[in-house]
């Protein structure tokens, strides 16, 4: 079952979280939680067992941001949702080398809410133009004072 291939593979990353999730509830057969410094590692054993990237966004939570990715297969039923806690003030390493459809996801999160993916071989804005000097998905985005 891929799913137990999965939790073998990202076993030696020395990941904070890798459980089963409750597809029924989630839609995700198995959660991850990593680090920035270990997602190239997560989407390699991804990439090796025959997954794609389904999607990759960010969560604004006011004082960080949550990275979600989201890998499937073709060959077997199986999602899994990575969660990559990353700080307001960070970057992130890229895996479009990894996956080449990445590419876009991360252009795409940073016009939206400002997050650098550093080593991408394109980081520009994609949907907002060159000269936009803000990030429209991010929760203090057009807020004034004492509007809560």
């Amino acid at each position: 079952m891929l799913k137990d291939n999965l939790t073998k593979a990202l076993a030696p990353l020395g990941l904070e979280k890798v459980a089963a999730g409750d597809y029924a509830k989630t839609g995700y057969h198995l959660e991850v939680a990593a680090q920035p410094d270990q997602m190239a590692g997560v989407a390699q054993a991804m990439l090796e067992a025959g997954c794609y990237l389904e999607s990759f966004t960010a969560v604004d939570l006011m004082e960080s941001f949550d990275l979600v990715y989201h890998f499937a297969s073709f060959d077997e039923l199986c999602r899994t949702a990575v969660h990559v806690p990353l700080g307001k003030r960070k970057g992130m390493p890229t895996i479009s080398q990894i996956y080449p459809g990445a590419d876009w996801y991360e252009r795409e999160v940073f016009d939206l809410f400002g997050i650098h993916f550093f080593g991408h071989p394109n980081l520009k804005r994609i949907l907002l133009p060159e000269d936009a000097d803000f990030h429209p998905l991010l929760k203090d985005f057009g807020a004034s004072q004492g509007n809560d």
